[in-house]
């Protein structure tokens, strides 16, 4: 059975608008760490191919400091002599921030980290060769540790331990910038000889759909909050889409074949684009094959996909430029490698990731077209594996080279010998992340965020039609407001994720924007000054009474529009697993009942769902077993049930909605007004997922219509 395996690259751009300084390291740190190293660690097994994406952005920046047009703010402190106030609190938040298990492996860069509580307290206690030890070591710990073994400089460095010069600084900086450029040539050089294919991304990293129309975020999530009006810009998905392409062929000297969608975020309405941008295939995650095919695809207790005749080949799709291939990303191998291997041993994890596919391989290769596709992040995870990931890479690899039963091949290898003979009729929208776009859509943040975009978007189509702006300023304004349309910008607004830069995002989102206006030759909104990132929540739609008509309906927005919505909050970070089934949770009540309704992501008959209430009268379950349609209430006494009885409940699809009455829970609405509640939801696999995911939350319930 063939393997398509592709690592996706990309980071956020920190440049600021008409600026030569970033004001994040990353993407110069994970170049230094993983993006030549990705490509060394491949060379060294030939008989291997795989798959890489190149954000164009992220390669802009990758060229710009290779080529001394771009340095970080870490760069611009490697040449002090002295460091302002301002400065060394910069160096204790950012120079920190790195696994602490790479820290341990340096005792001098331990030690730092066991005084920074003090330094904290009060910075001058570091003094400025301190200052200049730390930033050395975190930019030496963020160095593909191979090049610290290997290269004279460094691993001089390491010797020295500290006492470091400004010399021994922005000598270190020089290193990393002869690093950066080598990177691109690296890739180019390993696809020329056929051993990785690279794919292109929509230029700025965009969630496309989200582009064309913001209300296609409402198909996988009725009711979803979207801006009003909403946000429409067919022709800028499309551009991108252009550009993306025009860039690849520039940097490569080959147009690309294949599209990594941003996020694997795919509708019907971006497909036609796709293949008119000279695209043949795009890939996105198995929940988007499942719910096109009305299929949920579930798991045994291994984890072993049961309809994986359906998930491991490819398929296409018709549009108006042609059919377009498409693949599906298997999100449990994924994950894994993503999320689970990094706490195993490395050739432990690749010999657990053999054993799945040689099980995948013998249970659905019987078809000759058969495609297993692991798609994953392919920079963020390696600081938590041994050397940087090295054990557990070439382990792969190795295995993989030698299998009788495995190949691994890129995608257009595979699609060149097996064109896909099986059709979608009509592809799902969503993403990889829980098949929604509920990370870049539907908060208080996103709303205020996605309108200031569609404004900017609508003075700059009026200027269009006014202006015929030249072709270099038209450019230009292009640039600020496509890069403002990237997803970053939204991931960090999203109350799922958090960093200690989320202030900085919000600043260079509003600065990007602010750029495109004043390139117009128009003054930005007032409103552009004002901070979204933690602005005052929006407040709750107000508490009345309603009476829903329990139907387990798929849009929420006739029987429960006054309904409280709590959402689920998925792990916070750069990277987040998909998978998790809980989508939404809304309730309200009645003078007489409480009323819930959970959204799935996949099927109620999948799960068992336990839901915890607790009043001023004791502790309740309403426990759903997997694959019924009874509920029952039972109160928790000493540790055991006591079984109460049935309530109403309706179950349809991926709903599931309750009624439990006042007089079961022994509430008396007069004299109370808030239950304590939690919900699991437990998969066939034995699989937990939990709302909140720790502790409880409280209903406020309303006293009155």
């Amino acid at each position: 059975m063939n393997l398509a395996i592709i690592w996706h690259m990309h980071q956020p751009l920190y440049r600021q608008p008409g600026s030569d300084v970033a004001i994040l390291p990353w993407v110069r740190l994970h170049a230094v760490k993983d993006y030549l190293h990705m490509a060394q660690v491949l060379a060294r097994h030939p008989d291997i191919h795989v798959t890489f994406t190149l954000t164009p952005s992220l390669v802009e920046q990758l060229e710009d400091y290779a080529a001394g047009r771009l340095v970080d703010r870490l760069m611009q402190l490697a040449g002090k002599a002295f460091f302002s106030p301002d400065e060394k609190q910069y160096l204790l938040d950012t120079c920190f921030s790195i696994n602490q298990a790479i820290i341990a492996q340096y005792p001098p860069y331990q030690a730092l980290l066991d005084r920074r509580h003090l330094a904290r307290l009060n910075p001058d206690y570091f003094t400025t060769q301190t200052y200049r030890d730390l930033l050395v070591w975190f930019n030496l710990a963020w160095t593909d540790p191979n090049l610290l073994e290997s290269d004279e400089f460094l691993a001089g460095l390491i010797q020295k331990g500290q006492g470091f010069t400004v010399a021994d600084a922005q000598t270190l900086m020089a290193k990393h910038r002869e690093i950066i450029g080598q990177v691109l040539p690296t890739y180019r050089s390993l696809s020329e000889q056929g051993q990785l294919e690279l794919i292109t991304v929509p230029f700025y990293h965009p969630i496309l759909p989200l582009l064309v129309d913001s209300r296609i975020a409402q198909r996988p999530s009725p009711g979803l909050p979207i801006p009003d009006p909403p946000f429409r810009a067919e022709e800028d998905a499309r551009t991108q889409l252009c550009w993306a392409v025009d860039k690849h062929a520039r940097v490569t000297g080959t147009k690309p074949a294949g599209l990594w969608p941003s996020e694997g975020a795919v509708a019907p309405e971006i497909l036609s684009m796709v293949a008119e941008a000279g695209l043949q295939w795009l890939a996105t995650d198995e929940a988007i094959l499942g719910e096109s095919l009305q299929v949920y695809f579930d798991r045994d207790e291994s984890g072993m996909v049961r309809r994986g005749d359906l998930l491991y080949h490819p398929w296409r799709v018709q549009t108006d430029h042609g059919d377009l291939a498409i693949i599906f990303r298997d999100h449990d191998l994924s994950d894994r490698i993503g999320f689970v291997y990094q706490h195993l041993p490395g050739a432990q994890a690749a010999e657990d990731m053999i054993v799945r596919l040689e099980r995948i391989a013998r249970s659905f290769g019987e078809r000759p077209d058969g495609l297993i596709t692991v798609i994953l992040d392919g920079e963020n995870a390696w600081e938590y594996y041994e050397h940087n990931g090295d054990v557990f890479l070439n382990e792969l690899y190795r295995r993989l080279a030698q299998h009788p039963d495995l190949t691994t091949v890129t995608p257009s290898e595979h699609l060149a010998q097996h064109p896909p003979t099986d059709a979608i009729e009509q592809l799902a929208s969503g993403s990889w992340i829980m098949g929604d776009f509920t990370t870049w859509m539907g908060d208080p943040e996103h709303l205020v965020a996605w309108s200031h975009l569609r404004d900017l978007r609508e003075t700059y189509g009026i200027w269009l039609q006014e202006r015929s702006p030249e072709p270099t300023t038209l450019h230009l304004v292009q640039n600020y407001l496509f890069a403002a349309e990237g997803s970053d910008w939204f991931w960090w607004y999203s109350h799922r994720n958090s960093s200690d830069q989320d202030v900085l995002f919000d600043q260079l989102f509003r600065d990007y924007l602010t750029a495109a206006y004043r390139s117009m030759g128009i003054e930005p909104p007032e409103a552009l000054s004002q901070p979204i990132a933690g602005m005052a929540q929006q407040p709750p739609p107000p508490r009345h009474w309603m009476t829903p008509r329990l139907t387990a309906s798929p849009d929420p927005t006739l029987q429960w529009k006054r309904a409280q919505v709590l959402r689920f909050k998925a792990s916070a970070g750069a990277m987040q697993q998909a998978g998790g089934p809980l989508q939404a949770i809304r309730y309200g009540n009645d003078e007489n009942q409480l009323y819930l309704r959970v959204e799935l992501a996949a099927p109620v008959a999948e799960f068992a769902l336990e839901g915890y209430l607790r009043t001023a009268s004791g502790q309740f379950l309403i426990r759903l077993g997997q694959g019924q349609s009874t509920a029952f209430l039972s109160r928790l006494e000493n540790g055991s049930e006591v079984h109460i009885g049935p309530i109403p409940c309706v179950v349809s699809g991926k709903v599931a909605e309750f009624s439990i009455p006042f007089s079961q829970l022994g509430l008396d609405l007069k004299q109370e007004d808030v239950v304590i509640f939690a919900l699991v939801v437990q998969s066939q696999s034995g699989e937990t997922s939990r709302f909140p995911t720790t502790g409880e939350v409280a209903l406020d319930l309303a006293t009155g219509p």
